[in-house]
């Protein structure tokens, strides 16, 4: 697996110029080291790469771009890895996004580097053929250096090399984005998402296009659209968010700590793992999530668990445990009292709860029920948004 599909450097350059402003500014002495790493790991020299990144960490320590950046390079490395070397690799990434966020809970690129690393299915993004791999990897050099100029060329014999590949046609948008070519970059970009409609990160960049031309209408339908394609990409979230804020129609976070789940043991059962901090005994909150994990549990050790999908399950898991809830109520007048619990209450009560757990909780395993809700739903995601005014 190529790591250009994942999270390629034009991306996280992309990810990282709103971290800037989330976090401690990374000045002009952490910004050289930066791009330095850029291009070592553009070169393939992923260990001086992260050196690097130390040192840029280390120029600025209350800044979580450093510790983020590399580990986005890290989970990239991961998926191209050794199997014995992926498990060590993705801690490494897990253990990097975990100190960025520690520093700044909202740093873009360390969320993605999370959401990566939580993914249960493949993306359904195309891998480039080896001949575009290997035109990326030149564009993606030129593109660390900030060259954008040498950069465009590779990128478009990449498009060439693999006509069904979106990255080369974002990679080269990026650059025309950078250069302030808003035309250029927007027409690349409304390409990108013909070739791959699931692209989120393409239809988000498009979004940015649209901002800077204010066309606001636009920028909406464009983050709508990478929402529809990837609900777990917080980013597109955290956007249409502002949008809407500026426009007086906030979107709540719904902050929903599910704080159990099933793990798969060796030998292929299935035991319940508990958040301590979540499951406090003696609460209903904390006899709802047991329930929650105790169904997902049970459904995954059914003989049936073999043919139902994740999202089922998941739905199963939430339906039994909303109705213990409704019946625990209606036995001694006990309540759930978490705020996100009630919203998902909420919504099973209005008949919503599939599109919730779509929208707001979504896996990558997901997927086949989530474009098949869409396709039942034509519009379903904004009409889900306006009336609930609630994001991830």
């Amino acid at each position: 697996m190529t790591p250009f599909r994942r999270l390629s450097l034009a991306v996280l350059l992309a990810l990282a110029v709103p971290a800037a402003s989330a976090a401690t500014t990374c000045e002009d002495a952490c910004k050289r080291l930066i791009g330095e790493a850029h291009a070592l790991s553009a070169q393939g020299k992923h260990r001086e790469a992260l050196a690097k990144y130390e040192e840029a960490s280390r120029a600025a320590p209350q800044s979580s771009i450093p510790p983020a950046l590399a580990a986005g390079v890290v989970v990239n490395l991961a998926e191209s890895a050794a199997p014995e070397q992926r498990g060590t690799l993705r801690e490494l990434a897990r253990k990097l996004a975990g100190r960025a966020l520690g520093l700044a809970s909202d740093d873009p690129v360390a969320l993605e580097v999370v959401r990566l690393l939580d993914q249960d299915a493949p993306s359904p993004l195309r891998n480039p053929n080896p001949a575009a791999s290997r035109l990326m990897a030149e564009a993606e050099a030129h593109f660390a250096r900030r060259d954008f100029q040498a950069a465009i060329p590779k990128y478009e014999a990449a498009m060439q090399a693999d006509p069904a590949y979106s990255g080369a046609v974002v990679g080269a948008g990026d650059c025309y984005f950078l250069l302030q070519d808003w035309v250029r970059a927007e027409a690349l970009f409304r390409r990108a998402v013909e070739i791959e409609p699931r692209n989120a990160q393409a239809w988000r960049f498009l979004a940015d296009t649209y901002m800077r031309q204010g066309k606001v209408r636009e920028t909406e339908s464009a983050l709508l659209s990478a929402i529809a394609a990837n609900p777990g990409m917080g980013q597109g979230w955290r956007q249409l968010a502002d949008i809407r804020a500026a426009m007086r129609m906030p979107l709540a976070p719904l902050a929903l700590r599910r704080g159990v789940r099933a793990v798969r043991a060796n030998d292929g059962k299935y035991t319940l793992e508990v958040d301590e901090a979540d499951t406090q005994a003696g609460t209903l909150d904390a006899a709802f999530r047991l329930s929650l994990g105790l169904g997902e549990v049970q459904a995954r050790q059914k003989d049936s668990a073999a043919t139902a999908s994740s999202f089922e399950i998941e739905l199963a898991a939430w339906r039994t445990a909303l109705k213990i809830a409704d019946e625990l109520k209606a036995k001694d007048g006990k309540a759930l009292s978490d705020p996100a619990l009630l919203r998902m209450q909420a919504f099973a009560q209005d008949g919503q709860l599939e599109p919730a757990i779509l929208l707001l909780l979504y896996r990558e395993s997901y997927r086949p029920a989530l474009e098949a809700w869409i396709a039942a739903n034509p519009g379903g995601v904004k009409a889900f948004i306006d009336r609930y005014g609630v994001r991830p």
